[in-house]
Formats: C-alpha cells, sequence, structure tokens
C-alpha cells in the first residue's frame, strides 16, 4: 500500500495515486496509472447495463405472473 501513497501538491498530505481529488483540501489531482472511461465508453456500458436490468425485470414480471401458483 505504500507504493500508492503520493504527497498532495497543494496540501502536502499524504492521498493515494488513483485519487482525482484530494479528500483533505479538494485539490485536483492527477492520477498516475489510472484514467477514468472517456464519456462516450461510459454512456455505451450504461446503456448495456439498463438494457440487461430492464430485460431481466421483464423476463421476472412475465414469469411471475404466468407461473405463479
Amino acid at each position: 500500500m505504500r507504493n500508492h501513497i503520493v504527497g498532495c501538491p497543494h496540501c502536502g498530505r499524504q492521498v493515494l495515486d488513483h485519487m482525482t481529488e484530494c479528500p483533505h483540501c479538494g485539490g485536483e489531482l492527477k492520477p498516475s496509472g489510472y484514467r477514468p472511461m472517456d464519456a462516450k465508453k461510459l454512456k455505451i456500458v450504461k446503456a448495456v447495463c439498463y438494457s440487461v436490468g430492464a430485460a431481466v425485470a421483464v423476463g421476472l414480471a412475465v414469469f411471475l405472473l404466468f407461473f405463479r401458483k
């Protein structure tokens, strides 16, 4: 864990190297070795997750409607 601790350039306190904002001072950090997912890809992933979730919910509703005793 010690390998992933760096100093905040704004306040000097210790933070993890993957953070994008300092939890102590709120300063912006540039994470090393980590890049947030781009907005277009994130939108696609969210759409797929919502679609799969909706399909499961509809399937469960149909199952309960027709096979409930």
